[in-house]
């Protein structure tokens, strides 16, 4: 992480840049108040501002007022330094943005304490930042996923009802099925949208119990057979029986229900999706592959990061956040590979123990 070290005394500069080099931090320096907020400003600042308070130009507190100021900028954390020890000058400066204060003569282990509470702080908050993006980014794919469907639902409800729609009346029986098809969908959608909600505030749980896990994923294929059948795509099975698991049944069939969703969104009419159980040492493994787009080499790292992240053949899911969370939950991992020749490889991983 960036440091700034602003102080108009070149020794002070010098002490403190060694002392930050020394525990790992990249540093930038300023000999005044005006050029430390020429740095704070840069595209990408320090993150972290050890300020003295009397600067010539400017001094720390207005820095500090002036960066608490700004709108849509990241959180710097400032700690300022000054021989000022009166309860007022402390609470003048907070009051105006410092986040923290310090007296010299520096103690340099409280300061670089002071300054690894600040790296913490923020590295919290810059992720919180992104799980608040990451949240109005699903938040707008839900609403727009929810109103196609939404729209056809009310436009077949109407001329089912109409009586001027003989023709469509005649095939009630299809249309009735095509909307049950668009309503589990879109409940498929909200139960998402609800499950990552919990994984955002941290309430996701959990209920193990002993499972036969082939059992599990054979009930899962049965449930996405009939998605399977309306697209002409072959569901293989490579089941083995493998020990039972200490697990949750009902959130490792949504997993596999949402992998095998999510392969048959992708996969073209015509092809097969094949899913494999078997025990690897230890763990059992789960894999789905499909014939779907092939994830490039940019997908993959960033799928290995995040599964949500993957940006070019494969679109952003509340599934898969929320499969990343079941299986983290039970100790395992969620990966995704290239298959060889064509399509993808999403699969799971889950201790035997």
């Amino acid at each position: 992480m960036k440091l700034l070290i602003a102080d108009d005394e070149l020794s002070t500069r010098i002490f403190l840049q060694h002392c930050a080099a020394k525990w790992g931090y990249e540093t930038v320096e300023a000999s005044d108040g005006l050029e430390a907020l020429a740095r704070l400003r840069e595209a990408n600042p320090p993150r972290i501002a050890v300020v003295d308070w009397m600067m010539p130009g400017l001094d720390g507190v207005e820095l500090c007022s002036r960066l608490n100021a700004q709108e849509h900028s990241p959180l710097i954390y400032t700690i300022l330094l000054t021989g000022r020890n009166e309860k007022e000058d402390i609470i003048h400066a907070l009051d105006h943005g410092a986040h923290d204060f310090l007296s010299k003569p520096v103690h340099i282990g409280e300061l670089q304490s002071r300054i690894a509470v600040g790296r913490r702080l923020v590295e919290a908050h810059d992720r919180l930042v992104d799980l608040d993006r990451l949240k109005d980014h699903f938040l707008r794919i839900a609403a727009h996923d929810l109103r196609n469907p939404l729209g056809y639902i009310i436009t077949m409800t109407e001329m089912l009802t109409d009586q001027s729609f003989v023709d469509v009346r005649q095939d009630m029986d299809h249309h009735l099925h095509g909307i049950h098809e668009t309503a589990s969908a879109m409940q498929i959608l909200i139960s998402d949208l609800l499950d990552a909600s919990a994984v955002w505030e941290g309430s996701f749980k959990i209920s193990r119990q002993q499972v036969a896990l082939h059992q599990v994923v054979q009930e899962a294929i049965s449930s996405q057979q009939r998605a399977a059948i309306d697209k002409k795509i072959e569901l293989i099975e490579q089941i083995a029986e493998v020990p039972q698991i200490s697990c949750d049944p009902r959130r490792i069939r949504q997993a596999v229900d949402r992998l095998l969703s999510n392969a048959i969104k992708h996969t073209p009419s015509g092809s097969m999706i094949t899913v494999t159980v078997q025990a690897e040492g230890d763990s059992v493994q789960v894999a789905v592959a499909d014939q779907g787009p092939e994830l490039n080499n940019q997908d993959l790292a960033a799928f290995s990061n995040n599964p949500t992240s993957t940006t070019g053949s494969r679109e952003k899911s509340l599934s898969l956040l929320v499969v990343k969370k079941i299986i983290e939950l039970h100790q395992g991992r969620l990966q995704a590979e290239k298959q060889t020749g064509n399509g993808s490889i999403f699969s799971f991983t889950l201790p035997i123990a």
